[in-house]
């Protein structure tokens, strides 16, 4: 069964370090190809400048592939979590509330 992702975070020890934007290109590379190797296909990736941090949300064909990419990105020190979980949309999550208030 997929699985979609919603992961806050800040960039971590390695991407801080970078000095080049050649470094930080490879280092995100490097990130795209953990995320890419555990069947991840990103959906949205930007900044949340009010609470000052990053958000993403990416579809895995399962849940412990999207465990296993927040392992190895914070093993390998190139990003910093600060939350994730799963993402509905409002769309999913509406017919199953109206259904739980319905008694069903």
């Amino acid at each position: 069964m997929s699985y979609t992702s919603i992961a806050t975070s800040r960039p971590g020890p390695r991407l801080q370090a970078a000095e080049t934007s050649e470094e930080l290109g490879a280092l995100m590379m490097e990130v795209w190809a953990i995320v890419n190797a555990n069947g991840g296909e990103n959906t949205l990736t930007g900044t949340d400048f009010a609470r000052g941090v990053n958000i993403s949300i990416t579809n895995y064909p399962d849940a412990a592939s999207s465990e296993k990419t927040v392992v190895e990105l914070t093993a390998k020190q190139l990003i910093e979590f600060i939350s994730t979980g799963p993402f509905m949309t409002l769309e999913d999550w509406m017919p199953i509330a109206s259904a739980a208030m319905d008694g069903n």
